[in-house]
This record gives structure tokens, C-alpha cells and sequence, in this order.
């Protein structure tokens, strides 16, 4: 591309806005998951409890605890998450403020990271729920 043809001046900036503005839309949107995560993790061990309570469970404590332990990684989960939403977004808005701005997008390493740490997530609590289901029994 020549330097005739590239973008310079307001349109070059007003796109940079945008670029910015949706970074923050989307930053938004990851602490509104994020914190959804860690509110599930405070109220996952008391939903539990009042459950245990109501069925008189025998293995109340082992329950209890891995209840404690999915509440404890589901806060964990979102904390971590949020903190990547918030490196990913002043990596873009510290590239939109470089005069050579060029578009980057997502590199696969972030999306593998991200994916993989709530399918990780999805399979610990898949298996307690599984295992506090048939202790219960």
C-alpha cells in the first residue's frame, strides 16, 4: 500500500475512536461476565448449603467443601478472566495510540487461554456436581 492511499488525518483518527469505543464496549462486556462468574461463586456454596440442609445429607462436609472449592474457582475464574479482558484492552488501546497503528486481531494464544479456561472450569464442576450427586445417594 503506498503512502498516497493510506488514511491520514480525521479519518484515520475518527477510526482510531471507534476502534477505542469498541474495545471498551467489549471490555464492558467482559467485566459484566466476569463479575456474573464471581457472583455465581459467592452464592454457588450458600445455594448448596440450603440445599444440603433440606435433603439431611450424610456427607454433608465432603459436599460442603467441594461446594467451597467450585464457589472458590468460579471466583477465581472471573478474577483471572477479568484480569486478561483488562491486559488485552491496554495492549489495543496502547497499539491505537502508536502514529504506525495497523490492525491486529486477536492472537490465538488469548482466545485458546480464554476458551480453554472455561471449558477447564465446565469439567471441575461438571465432575463435583457429579460426585456430591452420587454421594447423596
Amino acid at each position: 500500500m503506498s503512502s498516497s492511499n493510506k488514511p491520514t488525518g480525521d479519518t484515520n483518527e475518527l477510526a482510531k475512536e471507534r476502534n477505542r469505543v469498541a474495545a471498551e464496549r467489549t471490555l464492558t462486556s467482559w467485566i459484566q461476565n466476569c463479575l456474573v462468574l464471581i457472583t455465581f461463586g459467592i452464592g454457588f456454596e450458600q445455594i448448596f448449603y440450603a440445599f444440603s440442609q433440606s435433603s439431611l445429607n450424610k456427607y454433608l462436609l465432603i459436599n460442603l467443601q467441594l461446594s467451597r472449592l467450585i464457589g472458590l474457582g468460579t471466583i477465581g475464574l472471573g478474577i483471572f478472566l477479568l484480569g486478561l479482558a483488562v491486559i488485552q484492552f491496554l495492549m489495543q488501546v496502547n497499539s491505537l495510540e502508536q502514529t504506525d497503528y495497523l490492525y491486529k486481531p486477536l492472537r490465538f494464544i488469548d482466545h485458546t487461554i480464554i476458551v480453554g479456561s472455561v471449558i477447564l472450569f465446565g469439567i471441575v464442576a461438571f465432575f463435583a456436581v457429579f460426585v456430591i450427586s452420587t454421594q447423596s445417594k
